[in-house]
């Protein structure tokens, strides 16, 4: 038995598992060396092996077959065939193997390029103006579900009555998360970075999995932003155009003192602000 490394037994909470059969799949100049396990025994006959490697796993749509044929006899007149096989997460780590091995990967989160690959660590959490209107939304159904029959005389009760405004916020929150899309926010020494992910890369496409929880982060860079600059968490949606936290009709909205639990002292911030960097993630891991 191989020793184990124990920095290879991760778990992924998000795995961009496409990414990683495409980069392993330009590096080995194909697949042949993916294999499915299979193991047998019999006496003089030939063994014929068709596998299909994803048909049924996460690599289905890129539908790779491994195709083998066995023959042979030992001194007893057995015959053993074993192949192995990888799974998406071991597949993962191989990747992660190679790029360590030719050192192409950056863990200097202060010294870096776009294009590098990197690896950093630390907390993350939602996106904070989804939290926000998500929060929002929930103490406004609280709110009219003690009050039906109250009359309401405060601009608070009014705007949590209005349907008009509550179906502003249900918006907001489709528009941010439109097509199973999602920036996650982590925080790591002292710098912000913003993960764009898509849920299906999601451990039970499940975003909640990885918020308020400290992992490791391994992707490429594609901005950044040090010393000035921002990175807006509306860039791609419906509201891109618009600067909703720079709009008076959509402060109004929020500017009850009520309601600044929700908006903070400082009003809607719909942007990260320098020193921020923008990675596209491969995996999410701890």
């Amino acid at each position: 038995m191989q020793e184990i490394e124990k920095n290879k037994l991760t778990i992924p909470i998000y795995l961009n598992t496409k990414i990683v059969f495409d980069m392993l799949a330009t590096i080995e100049d194909g697949f042949a060396e993916v294999k499915n396990v299979q193991t047998s025994k019999s006496k003089n006959r030939e063994n014929d092996i068709e596998t299909n490697i994803g048909s049924n796993n996460l690599f289905a749509f890129l539908n790779v077959g491994i195709h083998g044929n066995h023959k042979g006899n030992s001194s007893n007149g057995e015959t053993v065939i074993e192949e192995r096989t990888h799974t998406p997460v071991s597949l993962f780590q191989k990747l992660k193997g190679l790029l360590d091995n030719e050192k192409l990967i950056n863990r200097d989160i202060t010294n870096l390029s776009v294009g590098d690959f990197v690896e950093v660590q630390g907390t993350l959490k939602n996106n904070p103006v989804i939290d926000m209107l998500s929060g929002f939304k929930e103490l406004m159904a609280l709110a009219n579900l003690f009050t039906d029959n109250k009359p309401k005389n405060s601009r608070r009760d009014n705007l949590m009555a209005n349907s008009k405004f509550n179906a502003q916020i249900d918006g907001l929150i489709k528009g941010l998360q439109a097509d199973g899309k999602k920036d996650i926010i982590c925080e790591a020494n002292g710098m912000s970075v913003v993960l764009p992910t898509d849920e299906n890369y999601f451990l039970n496409n499940n975003m909640s999995e990885v918020t308020d929880g400290n992992y490791k982060i391994l992707g490429k860079v594609i901005r950044i932003c040090i010393d000035d600059g921002e990175i807006s968490l509306l860039r791609n949606t419906v509201f891109s155009k618009l600067q909703l936290d720079k709009m008076e009709e959509f402060q109004k909205m929020f500017s009850d003192p009520s309601l600044s639990r929700f908006v903070g002292d400082d009003g809607i911030k719909t942007v990260i602000t320098n020193p921020v960097i923008m990675i596209i993630p491969i995996a999410i891991y701890i």
